[in-house]
């Protein structure tokens, strides 16, 4: 059975020797790129990938190079520049990382009518070192390859190498900073990561109890739980705690003692949640005031069960008939109390001497005075 021919194959991928890229784009094939430039920021240079690429309605696009093809301009007159492939779920790539390119309907087919319009739309980055952090392949003429530029006979002498002669290091951005300590997630069967470049993630797993062998990768939180219950957990920062004793290229799991900040939604699993204090005193504390200035409404019973609200609700009266007032009569004794205390409270505020044991300044107590007099108010007065 012959081979549709606008699908891709072997035969057609960008992979082959010699290969026309328009030839692979045309039978929808994928072409391997490097990314030389992003557009990121605004700029007024009409040569800006900004300007050429379509300004703010295309930010994320990329300019592009083919690997193995040093003829991109010639075989892209246009331009290369290539646009996400989903805008919904974007994960930008950064200089130097390979994408895949391929062809697709472009908008000039709606806005000049032109039914052959296509452009170009890269996927997200190939992970060519495995990391989360950074995928970067430069070329190898973007970097030094000889760095014996200086006669060993001179570098005896002193002579160092000029700025010139120095290794240049390939950038994978203009602001984005290379970390070698951050690390990949640990996976376990059924688990849904999404792990930032920064040490940020979500997990969607489950409790995972690993058997005896295996216990050296077993998940902290798989210690206790039914097999398969789940578990959510948002990270953002990843723990710095012994990185030195640690190879690079190791997973780890999210440490919730050690990490940045962390939210953990569980279903019977057990964290090994450290305590910041131990000093569970301040429970046994009784938080009540010693005067409740809060004046109680009494149980009033209402006076027609049967009746409607609409009924019950007297316009001639200044108060509602169902939320009668309160019985007041002992309010002169609980003011009475209020004032006690508030005048116990201030001679002690007022007893506090100047003295070099004492952290309280004149400022302090004025302003304790204060606080106290606004706690004991009555009916809006002062007392």
């Amino acid at each position: 059975m012959p081979v549709n021919s606008q699908f891709p194959t072997i035969g057609n991928s960008a992979f082959v020797p010699n290969s026309n890229p328009i030839s692979v784009i045309q039978n929808g094939g994928l072409l391997a790129a490097r990314v030389i430039d992003i557009s990121l920021v605004t700029s007024t240079n009409g040569a800006s990938i900004f300007q050429t690429s379509g300004e703010y309605a295309n930010i994320g696009a990329i300019k592009f190079e083919l690997l193995n093809n040093s003829n991109t301009k010639e075989n892209f007159p246009q331009g290369p520049i290539a646009y996400p492939l989903d805008t919904n779920v974007r994960k930008v790539p950064l200089i130097n990382e390979i994408v895949f390119i391929m062809s697709g309907p472009s908008r000039n087919i709606a806005l000049e009518g032109n039914s052959d319009a296509i452009d170009f739309y890269y996927t997200n980055a190939i992970s060519v070192w495995g990391r989360s952090h950074l995928n970067m392949l430069p070329s190898n003429s973007s970097t030094s390859k000889n760095t014996d530029t200086t006669p060993k006979e001179d570098v005896e002498k002193g002579i160092t190498n000029n700025k010139d002669s120095q290794v240049k290091e390939p950038k994978p951005g203009n602001t984005f900073e290379e970390k070698a300590n951050i690390r990949n997630l640990f996976p376990n069967e059924g688990d849904v990561i999404i792990e930032g470049r920064f040490g940020n993630s979500i997990r969607f797993g489950s409790t995972a109890k690993q058997s005896k062998e295996n216990k050296n990768v077993e998940s902290p939180w798989s210690t206790e739980g039914k097999e398969g219950n789940p578990i959510t957990i948002i990270r953002n920062g990843q723990s710095q705690v012994d990185l030195p004793n640690f190879n690079n290229w190791f997973p780890i799991y999210e440490d919730i003692q050690n990490d940045d900040s962390s939210i953990y939604m569980t279903s019977g699993q057990t964290i090994p949640v450290v305590l910041a204090s131990n000093n569970f005193a301040s429970f046994g504390i009784d938080a009540v005031p010693i005067a409740n200035t809060t004046k109680l409404l009494q149980n009033v019973p209402v006076l027609d069960p049967s009746a409607s609200l609409v009924e019950l609700d007297d316009t001639e009266n200044t108060y509602d008939t169902i939320n009668q007032e309160p019985d007041l009569s002992t309010e002169a004794s609980l003011n009475a109390k209020v004032i006690e205390n508030f005048n116990k409270e201030l001679e002690i505020i007022k007893g506090i001497k100047r003295t070099e044991e004492s952290s309280q300044t004149r400022s302090n107590i004025v302003r304790e005075e204060q606080q106290i007099n606004d706690q004991y108010t009555i009916k809006g007065e002062d007392i």
